[in-house]
């Protein structure tokens, strides 16, 4: 069970996509969060980009939390993360062990910052004028997986060989690992042009991590329960 108040209410406004979004669904699942799942289209998305109230910077997932008839809006997705961490349970109490959770997610933030902007592209990220081909996107990911993916993938690859638990921090599961799961499970998926399904091969550790967060109680029952594209509900653990 969570530690929401039962008078609060929770909407998250996304795409019908994991993304940004799906270690957030995740660990509402696994934290026992009651929230609606709300579905932005991209054209709906383009329509209400500029409405500030509901997508104070012009981007998503935002999540609107209501309680005695007032609604605070939240941006970011970290930030968001957090917050169901903390009333799921999924985060630690110990200062120090939530040191580690948040260096970890910093770090898999550096892990993948190369990589968005090559999805975001060139002219999105303020570095060109001109959009990158999509030659020039593969070499931009081929030495981000000669560079990028050895210093960070290899620390978290490490780490997991070190504990105990077969968790990134303490005994049980956390957002780290919530957020690590989804991260890699995109970069994986083969969607994207010059990243190999096979790339986290070298990575066994964090591929076993992988499939232990799918087990975990309440992420198995929402991955059997929903697929993507996504639509809007309610979700009631």
């Amino acid at each position: 069970m969570s530690g929401l108040d039962s008078h609060t209410k929770l909407s998250l406004l996304y795409f019908p996509i994991g993304g940004r979004a799906e270690a957030i669904r995740l660990t509402a699942a696994a934290g026992g969060i009651a929230f609606t799942n709300k579905v932005l289209t991209f054209p709906e998305f383009m329509e209400v980009k500029h409405d500030k109230e509901l997508i104070p910077l012009g981007q998503v997932p935002v999540l609107h939390i209501e309680k005695d008839g007032k609604t605070r809006t939240v941006t970011q997705s970290l930030a968001i993360l957090r917050y169901f961490g903390k009333i799921g349970g999924l985060y630690p109490s110990d200062e120090i062990l939530a040191l580690d959770v948040d260096s970890l997610l910093a770090m898999l933030e550096d892990l993948l910052k190369t990589l968005i902007l090559t999805v975001g592209g060139a002219v999105s990220a303020l570095v060109s004028d001109t959009e990158w081909t999509g030659e020039e996107k593969i070499k931009i990911r081929k030495r981000w997986i000669e560079k990028s993916l050895p210093k960070f993938l290899g620390f978290i690859e490490d780490t997991l060989k070190s504990s105990k638990s077969g968790w990134l921090v303490g005994d049980s599961v956390t957002i780290a690992d919530i957020n690590l799961y989804t991260d890699l499970t995109w970069v994986s998926s083969g969607v994207l042009d010059g990243i190999p399904t096979t790339v986290l091969d070298e990575y066994p550790s964090c591929k076993v991590l992988m499939e232990k967060v799918k087990t975990v109680n309440g992420i198995e029952q929402w991955t059997d329960k929903y697929s993507k594209p996504y639509s809007s509900f309610d979700y009631e653990p």
